[in-house]
């Protein structure tokens, strides 16, 4: 008799237990990475040091050639998650695909000219030839024009001859001379100012001029509501995961060592300036006044952008953001 009741605890307890079962099925994550993206620095901390197993999931990264080829891979179901802005997942919303985006990073571009420069401020940029990274949907240059109507008289889009290309290419221009500045994306604008360009303003300080007080985190990570409904606890295991990684790469400079060959990092001042602005950009959190800013963001952007962005919504689409629940 004693037997059969220790027995019949032992299963509730195990019932009980946080572990998972011996033998059970850890659940899979496929994340999509461009191979030298600061996802791929989080995500290989992470496996490193076993963090999402240690959570309970398992994070099988799957290479991408760009970040275009991650949203199409999500949306063909070939990768369960991606790192995108919520921009994009607002848009999927709206057109019937059920996709969750979790803010993860503030981490946006810069306008760099060269050190000698006779360009001083964003007005000097009148008649010159300014490089804009991505294209005419971009986040960062949808602010700057809407910054640029505030701030400066008029459009810089009517002001300056604009010429789009790839972030590699546009900073071989700078250093040619053939463009006058360039708005670039941040890892782009760290190894610049470490070869002596100088920074015109971030785009934190664009968002501050446009009136507001902190920087949106514009940068996470995109999942599908019916990965979400088929692993109940899987995403929170996913960013406790993240979490954790992200603790290390702030708090540990040998971490970074270890991931040089995987920042492309050409030299050590390089090593360090990548470190400092993906520190910078970490954000852990997202409360409804951030939200709200999002939103004060999302018709900023809308005015310049129109339908092509916003696929004809005049607000950020109902879901988009995570709250712990698929809607």
């Amino acid at each position: 008799m004693l037997r059969q009741v220790l027995f019949a605890l032992s299963i509730v307890f195990a019932a009980m237990s946080p572990w998972p079962a011996v033998g059970a099925e850890p659940v899979h994550l496929r994340i999509g990475l461009v191979k030298f993206g600061a996802a791929a620095w989080e995500i290989d901390t992470m496996r490193s040091h076993g963090l999402d197993r240690a959570a309970g999931i398992v994070v099988d990264p799957v290479d991408l050639a760009n970040p275009a080829a991650g949203e199409v891979a999500l949306q063909a179901g070939g990768v369960d998650a991606i790192l995108t802005d919520w921009l994009w997942v607002s848009r999927q919303r709206l057109a019937g695909r059920r996709i969750t985006f979790v803010p993860h990073s503030a981490a946006l571009g810069e306008i760099l000219v060269p050190r000698d420069s006779t360009i001083r401020s964003l007005a000097d940029l009148k008649g010159k030839r300014l490089g804009v990274a991505g294209g005419p949907l971009d986040k960062s240059w949808l602010l700057l024009r809407a910054f640029s109507r505030r701030q400066m008289g008029g459009d810089i889009a009517n002001r300056a001859t604009i010429v789009f290309a790839a972030p590699p290419l546009l900073s071989q221009e700078l250093a040619s001379l053939r463009v006058d500045a360039i708005l670039t994306y941040w890892p782009f604008a760290a190894r610049l100012a470490v070869h002596g360009f100088r920074s015109l303003a971030t785009m934190d300080e664009v968002i501050k001029g446009l009136g507001f007080t902190r920087t949106v985190p514009m940068l996470g990570y995109a999942v599908p509501d019916t990965w979400i409904a088929r692993h109940p606890g899987g995403l929170e295991k996913f960013l406790g995961a993240i979490r954790e990684a992200d603790s290390i790469l702030w708090r540990s400079d040998s971490e970074w060592e270890r991931l040089r060959p995987l920042t492309a990092a050409e030299d050590d001042a390089t090593l360090v300036a990548l470190r400092q602005r993906f520190r910078a950009g970490i954000r852990d959190g997202w409360d409804a006044a951030e939200q709200a800013d999002a939103s004060r963001l999302f018709a900023l952007m809308a005015e310049t952008g129109g339908a092509d962005l916003t696929g004809g919504a005049h607000d950020i689409a109902a879901g988009t953001f995570w709250s712990g629940a698929c809607r």
